[in-house]
C-alpha cells in the first residue's frame, strides 16, 4: 500500500514523492496534449469561412486545457503554464516541463521556470548550508560577558 497516491493532497513533497506520482502526471499530460495537437490541427486545416468549427474547437481546446489544470492541482500539484508543473518542496519548487521524463530542475519561491537550476546545485546548497551551521570539533562556543 505504499504507491496510493493522494487525491486533493496538500503540503509539501519530497523528491521520492515527486518521483512517485510523476508518471502519472506524465501521462494525463500525454493524453491532454496530445489531443490539443489534434484540435489545433484541425483548426490549421479549417477554411477561416468556418467560424463556428474554428471557434467550436478552440473552446474544446480551452475546456482540455482546464481539465489538465484541475487533474495535476487535484494531485497536489500546481500546474504553472501549459504543460508545465511545480511541485512545492518547502523552500521551493521541483520543476517539471513534458516532455521531460524525470523532474531535474528545481527554482526559488521568487522565481520561475526561466530561471530554474538542476537539481545537483540544490544538493550541493543543502551540504553548503548544513556545514555552515555546523560548528567545528576544535570550536569553542561564544563566551558571555
Amino acid at each position: 500500500m505504499d504507491h496510493l497516491i493522494s487525491i486533493n493532497r496538500r503540503g509539501v513533497f519530497s523528491l521520492e514523492q515527486v518521483r512517485q506520482i510523476l508518471p502519472i502526471i506524465r501521462r494525463i499530460t500525454e493524453e491532454i496534449s496530445e489531443k490539443v495537437d489534434n484540435h489545433i490541427t484541425e483548426i490549421e486545416a479549417t477554411p477561416n469561412s468556418q467560424k463556428k468549427v474554428i471557434a467550436t474547437l478552440e473552446e474544446q481546446i480551452n475546456e482540455l486545457i482546464h481539465l489538465w489544470n484541475e487533474k495535476i492541482k487535484k494531485l497536489g500539484a500546481i500546474p504553472k503554464g501549459l504543460w508545465l508543473v511545480d511541485f512545492d518542496f518547502g523552500r521551493g519548487y521541483y520543476c517539471w516541463k513534458y516532455p521531460e521524463t524525470d523532474v531535474v530542475h528545481w527554482h526559488t519561491r521568487d522565481e520561475g521556470y526561466s530561471n530554474r537550476r538542476p537539481l545537483e546545485e540544490l544538493s550541493f546548497e543543502a551540504k553548503n548550508e548544513k556545514s555552515a551551521n555546523r560548528s567545528g570539533p576544535n570550536q569553542r562556543p561564544p563566551r558571555g560577558l
